[in-house]
């Protein structure tokens, strides 16, 4: 008898273990409490999805407007104050129904609008952070290999490309392999932490870093609105990742402080980082500073972590559009996302930065305040798939982006993206408990 070969038998074995690793990583269902796993996992990943280059750009935008001791209050009112409670919420909801975020949204907006509206908006802003940051790392691999990324458009367009594919590939593969390469780009993250410090001080001083108090430009209501715009997508997405871990408040309370003890010294660093050289690019920033190659590498490294989380939910939340559940089927669809999200970057996001920042603002917490309310008022923490359109769910979508947008655009009001999640889990309530008075339904209890 015809002994196998050696190479056809490894590499057979090797597609049969990375089809059965996709399959297993489905869209749709719910993961089973077997293959869940330990809080450190989901907790490294929000590490990793914090290391990402629009934090050090916020930080280095709130230097222009404050000292480091205002800075220091933001971060503390806005990560740990109110940023960390959104994610254990979200968090939480994910581990207890083992769903991904668009799929949990079924219960309070109905499996249809669940797909047009939430799953293509997840779909959409995860696309469009994905395409920022892309551009932004393209723009820091061009400065290393000395290619002129304001000129030479190009040579930038072919690097921002393979970084692109390279950002996506483990997001295409699955959640496993997220997660070991968080493993590896998180301690990386933290010697660009310690590099920018470093640099800071010997370029800058600490004298001068320490007495910074510019005039400022926006008020702290504005500067904590920036800072939670960062992370507001969190409070939607979470249970893309959560939906891994144990259904305990215990390890869902745990699991933000990946982002907030991340967040909070990154915002810091690439404040005092532009300090120095007085521009909110932390590419130029990076540049005037004088960081070595290995500088722009560990930029390029921890970049890849944040944007494996936003590829992921991009793919998850697609899947739940086209009712794709297989894991293959997720991994197509995340590679389809990729490659719209590249001619995204290429389009120049990166010049509506700010401006995109506060949309995702106003979309995200108005359908996190209806996917809470609905689950911990309306459902007593149970999952249900209910077919069709909740109008009710629209109309308190619809409020808390009004509200969202008034008060961050007309009037200047307050918290903007926390505003609107309360009117908008408010009016929901109020709006469910009038319909299941007058016109009861399957979506009524």
């Amino acid at each position: 008898m015809a002994q196998p070969n050696t190479v056809e038998v490894a590499e057979k074995t090797n597609k049969t273990s990375a089809e059965g690793f996709m399959d297993q990583d489905q869209a749709l269902d719910s993961i089973p409490e077997s293959q869940r796993q330990h809080w450190l996992t989901p907790a490294m990943i929000f590490g990793g999805l914090e290391f990402t280059i629009p934090v050090l750009m916020v930080g280095a935008s709130l230097a222009a407007s404050f000292g480091l001791s205002s800075i220091l209050v933001i971060l503390i009112i806005s990560l740990f104050g109110i940023q960390w409670i959104g994610n254990t919420l979200q968090g939480y909801i994910g581990a207890k129904t083992g769903r991904t975020s668009s799929v949990i949204a079924k219960t309070s907006f109905g499996s249809v609008q669940a797909k047009v509206l939430v799953g293509l908006t997840i779909f959409l802003v995860s696309l469009g952070w994905w395409a920022v940051q892309t551009a932004v790392a393209g723009n820091a691999i061009s400065a290393m290999f000395g290619i002129d990324y304001k000129n030479n458009w190009i040579g930038w367009a072919v690097v921002t490309v393979i970084c692109g594919l390279l950002f996506a590939l483990p997001s295409i593969i699955g959640y496993s392999s997220m997660k070991w390469t968080d493993y590896i780009a998180v301690p990386a993250g933290l010697l660009l932490i310690a590099g920018g410090i470093y640099y800071a001080l010997k370029n800058t001083g600490w004298e001068t870093i320490s007495s910074w108090h510019p005039e400022p430009t926006m008020s702290i209501w504005a500067a904590i609105s920036l800072v939670i715009g960062v992370n507001v997508s969190q409070w939607v997405i979470a249970s893309d990742y959560t939906r891994y871990a144990k259904p305990t408040w215990k390890d869902n309370f745990i699991i933000p402080s990946g982002i907030v003890l991340v967040g909070f010294p990154l915002f810091i660093v690439g404040a005092i980082m532009a300090v120095g050289v007085g521009d909110a690019d932390i590419v130029n920033v990076m540049m005037g500073m004088g960081f070595p190659i290995w500088g722009f590498l560990i930029l390029w490294f921890a970049t890849w972590t944040s944007q494996l989380v936003n590829n992921y939910s991009m793919g998850l939340a697609l899947a739940n559009v086209l009712n794709v559940n297989s894991g293959k089927g997720r991994a197509l669809l995340t590679l389809l996302g990729t490659i719209l999200a590249i001619i995204v970057a290429l389009l120049g996001i990166l010049d509506h930065f700010m401006d995109f920042l506060y949309l995702t603002a106003l979309l995200y917490p108005a359908i996190g305040g209806v996917m809470m309310a609905d689950f911990f008022m309306i459902r007593k923490q149970e999952w249900e798939d209910k077919n069709g359109w909740n109008w009710m769910a629209t109309i308190a979508l619809v409020t808390g982006i009004i509200v969202g947008y008034l008060t961050q655009y007309v009037y200047n009001v307050g918290l903007p993206a926390v505003q609107s999640l309360l009117v908008s889990a408010i009016v929901y309530m109020i709006a469910m408990r009038v319909k299941k008075n007058i016109a009861p339904d399957h979506f009524t209890v």
